[in-house]
């Protein structure tokens, strides 16, 4: 296996400077079942119905911003990934407001708290067989991880798209200030504690 020498617990990738997450199945469903984790996310109130604006116009600005026609806000939960805002989705991702955990791209930014870029998902090792490429076309993806201030990963500011595309540091760049947008947001969303 080969060590990306920034990431040097992650294997290199075969886009040069985009670690493939070394993360094992037993350690993703420990982070996506992690209680505390769970509890940040009913607290910050990000399964409720209801669009935020801010987060929705974000989803919108980045995407355009990076000429990709998907952009979203997710709250990856145990069971199920959730949209909290989108831009450009259609059909049942639409509809259903989100996929089931084993499809999101997103879980592998919750389980590392790292950064997840996909260029060529028709050849990235983790996401070839996922029916969002396979079924849905989904060809290129990069998220960021939201960690709120209580160090709980709990979803990602994402773009996508159904083309295969170079991210270059100027587009991170540019996705990492809408994400520090988002989590702002979703801190603002946070329920009173129960005393």
């Amino acid at each position: 296996m080969l060590v990306n020498p920034i990431h040097p617990n992650s294997a290199a990738s075969a886009a040069p400077g985009f670690p493939v997450p070394a993360v094992t199945d037993a350690q993703m469903q420990a982070a996506l079942k992690q209680r505390e984790r769970l509890q940040e996310i009913a607290s910050l109130g990000l399964t409720s119905p209801g669009t935020d604006r801010i987060l929705q116009d974000a989803c919108t600005e980045a995407a355009n911003a990076l000429g990709l026609p998907i952009g979203l806000v997710t709250v990856v939960l145990d069971e199920a990934q959730h949209f909290a805002a989108q831009h450009g989705l259609q059909g049942w991702m639409e509809e259903a407001n989100g996929t089931p955990v084993e499809w999101s791209f997103c879980r592998f930014s919750v389980a590392t708290k790292e950064e997840f870029v996909v260029e060529d998902a028709e050849h990235h090792a983790l996401v070839q067989q996922n029916p969002l490429v396979t079924m849905d076309g989904l060809r290129c993806y990069a998220g960021i991880p939201l960690i709120s201030s209580r160090g709980f990963a709990l979803g990602s500011f994402c773009v996508a798209g159904t083309e295969s595309r170079r991210f270059s540091d100027s587009d991170l760049m540019t996705l990492r200030g809408f994400a520090v947008t988002a989590i702002a947001r979703i801190e603002a969303r946070r329920l009173p504690a129960n005393d």
